[in-house]
């Protein structure tokens, strides 16, 4: 027998052979999808990023990749514009007239603010206008190819503050912006949703809606404008006005308001702007028209999706993870026709109603001119004579009926599903 290799012998022999060859073997790779959440959750955004172009670098149609490396870099421009506030000591708005979405960014409070001067706002802009612009690139290529990623919004880190501590998460920053902070943070680690390729049209359509605000701000020249209300949103502007505001209380007639209705009412008087950059005028109108023509093809990969799987824009058959958002197709087609509307007179085919006059109003002529936009001049009439003409005109009643479907909650669906 002691020529034989005994049984315990051989199964040892065995084992050690199967190891030394999974020793020996290369690690399975991460899938994209597995890069995408780790790096997320960790809040290693720029480590993600370089890790999901190298998949790309390799493979260019890979749909994962190319929708992982969105996200990435929408976590990467929501961090940028975040930080360029938090330099600066942004506070978001008391007054909710002044509650837009990008004004709600929940900005940790910065303790030693820098000066803000015009210039820099600026440059904040542009600053998010490019890497939107990287975001809307990256997924471009996915077109309409089926994907999911799964993306856990509580557990996602983002760095607002630039610290390298990533103590805030895409939860906090959804229920800022979106749900104006009323959302329950127990839902934060509950909230899961399935990033699909409808999700990915809704994203790219969103970026050209911020781009087309930014372009139209920075083609225009409102530093005065700034001057007079910077210090309602930073505690430290570069301004006549601020360098002057001494008093605790700068109240107008009793010391109980703090000046806020003053400076309102400036904002709006300089609303003013001449044309700074003629070369952006059209952006601003190309971008929003892109977003009407993106969201058409949003609503159809959406409505053809026979799944329900922690759908974010869910179709009518489908739930939604959005508190009281209830979707119908009457609301699908509302929305539908508002953007095809849309779209023929951003395109200037169609006319827009003004209360003053019976002819319209050519709003492609309006946003591409270099005529001082003044929005009180324009209101009442005396800046519009230029753009009437005659032609078909968007009818009053279209809009009363496509905006009733959502049964006085049109501007919260409308912030929601741009």
């Amino acid at each position: 027998m002691s020529g034989f290799i005994r049984p315990k012998a051989l199964a040892g022999l065995a084992a050690a052979t199967v190891a030394l060859c999974l020793a020996a073997a290369p690690a399975m790779a991460a899938t994209p999808v597995e890069l995408t959440q780790k790096h997320l959750t960790a809040g290693t955004i720029a480590e993600g990023e370089k890790a999901l172009a190298a998949v790309l670098a390799k493979k260019p149609d890979d749909a994962e990749a190319i929708a992982g490396l969105g996200l990435i870099r929408l976590a990467k421009a929501t961090e940028h514009f975040s930080q360029a506030l938090y330099r600066y000591g942004f506070e978001p708005p008391h007054d909710p007239m002044m509650s837009v979405p990008l004004l709600t960014m929940p900005v940790p409070p910065n303790p030693n603010p820098e000066a803000i001067r015009y210039q820099d706002a600026r440059a904040i802009l542009q600053a998010l206008v490019d890497d939107l612009d990287a975001v809307d690139r990256t997924l471009q290529p996915l077109g309409d190819r089926p994907v999911k990623l799964p993306i856990a919004m509580g557990r996602v880190k983002l760095d607002l503050a630039g610290n390298g501590r990533g103590e805030a998460t895409l939860y906090d920053v959804y229920n800022a912006v979106l749900l104006e902070g009323q959302g329950n943070p127990a839902n934060a680690g509950k909230l899961v949703i399935a990033f699909d390729t409808g999700d990915v049209l809704w994203l790219r359509a969103y970026t050209h809606v911020l781009r087309g605000g930014a372009e139209f701000l920075l083609a225009r020249d409102w530093h005065r404008s700034f001057d007079a209300a910077a210090h309602l949103l930073f505690p430290r502007p570069d301004s006549p006005l601020a360098a002057t505001l001494t008093l605790p209380t700068q109240g107008m007639f009793t010391g109980a308001e703090d000046g806020r209705i003053a400076d309102g009412i400036a904002w709006i008087h300089l609303l003013n702007w001449s044309v700074a950059e003629p070369e952006r005028l059209p952006r601003a109108r190309e971008h929003l028209l892109e977003a009407a023509k993106l969201s058409q093809e949003m609503w159809a990969a959406i409505r053809a999706e026979t799944d329900d799987d922690r759908e974010w824009l869910p179709n009518a058959k489908q739930a939604s993870l959005i508190p009281g958002m209830v979707i119908t197709d009457e609301r699908i087609e509302s929305w539908l026709a508002l953007m095809a509307e849309s779209e023929t007179i951003l395109d200037g085919d169609k006319l827009l109603p003004h209360w003053r006059f019976e002819q319209g109003f050519n709003l492609r002529r309006l946003l591409d001119s270099s005529q001082p936009f003044d929005l009180v001049l324009l209101l009442t009439g005396t800046d519009m004579v230029p753009f009437l003409e005659d032609g078909p005109v968007s009818d009053r009643s279209f809009w009363e009926q496509a905006t009733g479907a959502f049964e006085g909650e049109f501007l919260s669906f409308a912030v929601w599903i741009n």
